[in-house]
């Protein structure tokens, strides 16, 4: 019984920093640095990513506060001892990060702070906290978790340099034709990642099948054709690579992981 309470305080615990780390740090870090990161992209003459910055930024914002708000509501849960709070606390932190990520890369490319680093860092290590302390999970599932919420963001991240090549390039096709499928591919990564952790039921796997077989769709054309035209390697490639080594993975080993007993999901 003590060990369960222990289990349900850090729980809790990690739900209310994460609900203030969403809601007023997502805010202050975004008001306070939001113009000032268009501004310096400006000064270093890339209109384009000063677009990206204008207009992805305030997405990836509004789903920083959502996060924010379901970690309140896990907490809400942890407290009352409700069997929901953890499943609400992991969708919340895969939310948080997602958002957090991607704002890091353009101010440090232009000699600033990694802005959501204060969010991202504490969110990767709930993220562990909560699978191995607050809910002992096995490693594989911590450890398959954490690559498939690392092709969630590089998927996420391929859609938005397709969109800032199609500014530069004028549309062109090949950036125009991929982009969504893209975005598409983060989510289908992102929904893997919950329903793996929560059910690993075996609809989650053919999730994964299909994320995966996307990415590769979208991402490997894009990776070829740049390296092709800058004779380098792309960092379009990451995202396809990745989703093909986890597709790899489920095709060979998914059976063991999703077609044995959830355990979590009713927890």
């Amino acid at each position: 019984m003590m060990r369960e309470r222990t289990h349900t305080t850090l729980g809790m615990v990690i739900a209310i920093t994460g609900a203030l780390l969403g809601i007023l740090g997502t805010l202050m870090l975004f008001t306070r640095w939001y113009e000032p990161v268009m501004a310096a992209e400006l000064a270093a003459g890339r209109e384009d990513e000063k677009l990206i910055v204008q207009y992805i930024f305030p997405a990836l914002s509004d789903i920083g506060v959502l996060a924010g708000v379901l970690w309140a509501v896990a907490a809400y849960g942890f407290g009352t001892r409700r069997s929901w709070a953890w499943s609400v606390g992991i969708i919340a932190n895969v939310m948080a990060l997602q958002s957090s990520f991607f704002p890091m890369i353009p101010p440090v490319t232009r000699d600033l702070p990694p802005i959501t680093a204060p969010i991202f860092i504490p969110n990767l290590i709930f993220f562990v906290l909560m699978l191995r302390v607050v809910r002992q999970l096995d490693w594989h599932i911590l450890i398959v978790g954490l690559l498939s919420g690392i092709a969630m963001v590089l998927s996420f991240m391929n859609g938005v340099a397709s969109t800032d090549k199609m500014i530069v390039h004028d549309g062109a096709a090949i950036f125009v034709a991929v982009q969504r499928l893209n975005w598409l591919a983060a989510v289908g990564w992102g929904v893997f990642t919950v329903g793996l952790i929560l059910q690993r039921g075996p609809w989650v796997r053919i999730l994964g099948l299909g994320a995966g077989l996307l990415e590769l769709t979208a991402g490997l054309p894009l990776g070829v054709v740049t390296a092709i035209e800058a004779g380098r390697f792309s960092m379009f490639l990451p995202a396809p690579l990745l989703s093909l080594a986890l597709l790899l993975a489920l095709l060979f080993y998914g059976s063991r992981w999703f077609y044995a007993s959830p355990g979590a999901a009713t927890a």
